[in-house]
């Protein structure tokens, strides 16, 4: 039984690689100007907008700091962030100090 539904991927792999390799040798339709130039102001969008996505990406790779930085002014302009956590976390050293503190009676 098991030997049947093998087969039967490997002929329908097959066939669809047959099929697959049949519509590539038709030519295309052929397209009237109106269409063509309709197409071409279609597509201009999705294809700048995919290279910026990919450029800002590989940028993301080589330069992380950059990013953060980016995304950080896009906060800041969208008002994320108040005045009091702009001062930064160093202003006030008894909070910035309480877990160094020991006991008496530890001697780790």
């Amino acid at each position: 039984m098991g030997d049947w539904i093998g087969l039967s991927v490997i002929v329908l792999v097959l066939a669809g690689a047959v099929w697959g390799l049949s519509h590539l040798g038709k030519p295309r339709e052929s397209l009237s100007e109106e269409e063509f130039e309709q197409r071409v102001q279609e597509s201009h969008g999705t294809m700048s907008a995919g290279v910026a996505g990919m450029m800002y990406g590989l940028q993301k790779l080589m330069n992380p700091k950059a990013a953060e930085a980016v995304e950080a002014r896009k906060d800041l302009q969208a008002g994320y962030y108040d005045e009091s956590e702009q001062a930064g976390e160093g202003d006030d050293p008894d909070k910035s100090n309480e877990g160094d503190e020991r006991e008496e009676g530890d001697d780790a």
